[in-house]
């Protein structure tokens, strides 16, 4: 694809799109990038909307996928779309593998239709082609500028189209196990307070040594282990939860359903892959206003998010606010 801006530019705007794919629900689109308060740095830069999203067939308009062979191909009525090269200048590692696009292929002609406009001197007819906005006339040897309006019917704007780049993930988060982080966070608040506390138990514990005739290294290391004894109890069990809850056996999928009205809480149904009707439990999550915009961005209501649930044990489950892939 022919660009006037520089490489440099577009490798900025394509690097890191195979987050995109694993990060957002099929559809889901967002501008980019965020400038913060400075606005746009100076020079060339790019804005767009990227998201997780497949190119429409050009017959049906039903979303393709990629053929094993090479190329697009709509499952519904078996037309194809190619793949074009990626560009020479990006980078060898970079995970982008081509483009599928609406735009006419690089170095295809544009057929221009010639313009007849008469000469500002003598009044003959000339015919510009578009080549130069400055026509020599052929009567009175008089160069003559085409006006704006002719200038622009010889070069008209191309149209603004979506196009789509093919990229490979070579690590998709979705298969992993789960994150720990939410099992463990109790334990790291816990430990926060913990280390507050460390502050002030050499002092509490040598004033009680002191008044109850103890050996005040003793007393003082003692309370030390009690207090750090329970950020790592805590650790512990969620540690032990997750590898409970969340083994590969016990993953379903979450639908989230519907919003509650209350600013803060979300419905989440978990449900067999595939079966959409069967309900395995409902679960109230509250999250905060920034989680709440990464549900809109897994697509909402009857978006698909990966869950874990014990069987018949509705109560031991997790919700993780990554895309479902077992649909």
């Amino acid at each position: 694809m022919e660009s006037a801006l520089p490489p440099s530019v577009w490798d900025e705007a394509l690097r890191g799109v195979e987050k995109d794919v694993v990060q957002f629900a099929p559809g889901y689109l967002r501008h980019g990038p965020e400038w913060g308060e400075g606005g746009p740095p100076p020079g060339p830069h790019v804005e767009w909307q990227r998201g997780h999203d497949a190119p429409p067939c050009p017959r049906c308009q039903r979303p393709m996928r990629l053929a094993p062979q090479g190329g697009c191909v709509c499952a519904a009525c078996g037309a194809g779309r190619a793949i074009l090269p990626k560009p020479p200048w990006l980078p060898p590692d970079s995970p982008v593998r081509g483009f599928v696009s609406d735009e006419p292929a690089v170095h295809e002609e544009r057929p221009l239709e010639p313009v007849q406009v008469a000469c500002t001197r003598c009044g003959a007819p000339l015919v510009a082609d578009g080549s130069s906005r400055i026509v020599p006339c052929g009567y009175c040897s008089a160069r003559v500028a085409l006006p704006d309006a002719v200038w622009a019917a010889l070069h008209p704007p191309r149209v603004k189209r979506r196009w789509w780049l093919v990229v490979y993930v070579a690590d998709d988060p979705r298969r992993g196990p789960a994150d720990t982080k939410s099992f463990t966070r109790l334990a790291e608040r816990a430990l926060e307070v913990a280390m507050i506390l460390a502050l002030l138990v050499p002092i509490a514990g040598i004033i009680f040594a002191y008044e109850r005739h103890l050996e005040p290294a003793r007393v003082v290391l003692g309370s030390l282990l009690c207090v750090f004894s329970v950020p790592l109890a805590m650790w512990l069990h969620g540690r032990w939860l997750h590898s409970r809850i969340c083994r590969p056996e016990h993953e379903v999928v979450g639908r989230i359903a519907v919003d509650l009205g209350d600013p803060s809480a979300v419905e989440v149904l978990l449900t067999p892959p595939g079966q959409p009707a069967v309900i395995l439990t409902r679960l109230i999550l509250k999250y905060s206003n920034e989680r709440r915009r990464r549900l809109v961005e897994l697509g909402g209501e009857n978006g698909k998010v990966r869950a874990w649930m014990i069987p018949e044990k509705p109560k031991k489950s997790h919700v993780e606010l990554v895309p479902s892939v077992l649909e």
